[in-house]
């Protein structure tokens, strides 16, 4: 796993050792805590006017934190690759609030595409070329009623996929994670409503466990063909589990073509 010091000076030009190749799809991992003093202000002399202003949302300062480290990680990594500051990367919001590098802006990389998802303490942001891309990092929530949502809103395969997921409340719980991110990841990729994306089957045969599956929605909110798979969420590996390790990740891409995931850390 290579890594980036998003907190040092900017780079001179693009990235060329870990340049995006077609094919390629490059996941960052990005951790929200601990950021030095210094870090921070760099995160938030990257964040956009939009971006500020939605940061004031947030009602603790240390969601605050979170947030501005996790955008402006995005907002640096974006000019990085782009070869620009990050404060002038010029991103906006389509008709449904999926972001994405401005039209206008377009003929500095008319093929990069991007997606980012945080949670708690940490971010996972997705960069690639050519295709549409959602990232989606979600955690156990105590007290959700996921077996009853299931029930309700699940298409019947992935109902019974989480009722019947082991026999702790802990294996139905990351069943259900698993289920949910992929149908998260895959709105966040169509620029579409998770009023949509609840009910699509977002795994083959084998179920969510298996290979990455490749999904064809019938609704034109979701139109075209998809491929969708589970990620290692961040902080997994051996040893004792951790609050990262129990986050549950997904990926999901426009169309059927091949790809290789280099994962990276910032």
């Amino acid at each position: 796993m290579t890594t980036l010091d998003l907190t040092a000076p900017d780079p001179a030009g693009r990235d060329t050792a870990g340049a995006i190749r077609p094919g390629e799809v490059h996941v960052w991992h990005v951790p929200l805590d601990g950021v030095p003093r210094a870090g921070r202000d760099r995160f938030a002399a990257a964040l956009g006017p939009q971006e500020r202003d939605r940061r004031t949302a947030y009602r603790t300062p240390a969601a605050r934190a979170r947030y501005t480290v996790a955008h402006g990680a995005l907002r640096l990594l974006l000019g990085h690759f782009l070869g620009i500051p990050a404060p002038d990367v010029r991103i906006h919001r389509g008709p449904l609030g999926k972001p994405e590098l401005d039209p206008a802006a377009a003929d500095a990389a008319p093929d990069l595409r991007f997606s980012l998802s945080h949670v708690h303490g940490r971010a996972l942001v997705a960069l690639t070329l050519g295709r549409a891309v959602g990232i989606d990092l979600d955690q156990p929530r105590p007290g959700f009623p996921l077996e009853a949502f299931a029930r309700r809103y699940f298409p019947a395969p992935e109902r019974d996929l989480v009722l019947s997921a082991g026999p702790t409340a802990a294996d139905r719980e990351r069943m259900f994670l698993r289920l949910w991110t992929r149908k998260e990841a895959l709105v966040k990729a169509a620029g579409s409503r998770m009023a949509l994306g609840v009910r699509q089957p977002v795994c083959g045969a084998a179920g969510p466990t298996s290979a990455p599956a490749q999904v064809r929605p019938r609704h034109p909110g979701l139109h075209g063909t998809w491929t969708v798979q589970n990620l290692p969420p961040p902080g997994a590996g051996p040893g004792p589990p951790s609050a990262a390790s129990a986050a549950v990740a997904a990926l999901a891409l426009s169309g059927t073509d091949p790809y290789r995931i280099v994962t990276r850390t910032a």
